[in-house]
C-alpha cells in the first residue's frame, strides 16, 4: 500500500518543473494532497532548519525513498533484516476489474445493500454496525 501510494508522489515529482514557480507547479497537483517524492537535488536546508538533526532527517528521507521507489525490490530476507512483518493489506479494491473505485458503491457494499461476494457472515456483521452508526447519527441530527 505504501509503495503504491508513494509511486503517485513519484509521478507528481516527475511532472515538477524547476523552471516554473512553486505556485505554477502546484496548479497541476491534486488539491487534496499536493506532496512530492524525495528528490536529493532539492536543498532541504531551510525546510529542516529547526529540526534537531537535519542530516539524519535527510538520510532517513533518502532511505525510505529507496525502499518505496517504483524500481525498488526487497527480498523477504531483506524485509526480515529490516524488522518488517506482513501486515493487513490496505490496498483498495476495484468494484470490477478495470473500473475506477466508486465511493458510493463501496459504502453501499459496506452497509450490505450491494453484494460484493466474499465472506457473507463478516459482511452482515459489518453492515449491522454501519447501519447502527447511520441510525445513531440520524437521530442525533434530529435532536438538534
Amino acid at each position: 500500500f505504501a509503495k503504491d501510494h508513494y509511486n503517485d508522489y513519484e509521478k507528481k515529482s516527475a511532472a515538477w518543473s524547476k523552471s516554473k514557480s512553486f505556485e505554477e507547479n502546484l496548479k497541476s497537483f491534486d488539491t487534496c494532497n499536493p506532496g512530492r517524492s524525495f528528490d536529493e537535488s532539492v536543498d532541504l536546508t531551510k525546510a529542516l532548519s529547526n529540526h534537531y538533526d537535519p542530516e539524519l532527517a535527510k538520510a532517513k528521507l533518502a532511505e525510505v525513498h529507496n525502499w518505496l521507489t517504483k524500481d525498488a525490490t526487497l527480498s523477504e530476507e531483506e524485509k526480515v533484516k529490516l524488522g518488517w512483518k506482513q501486515a493487513y493489506n490496505l490496498t483498495t479494491w476495484e468494484e470490477f476489474p478495470g473500473d475506477d473505485l466508486c465511493m458510493s458503491g463501496v459504502i453501499l457494499r459496506r452497509m450490505g445493500i450491494k453484494s460484493s461476494g466474499g465472506n457473507i457472515e463478516d459482511a452482515v456483521k459489518e453492515a449491522k454496525v454501519m447501519r447502527g452508526i447511520v441510525r445513531k447519527s440520524s437521530l442525533l441530527s434530529l435532536e438538534d
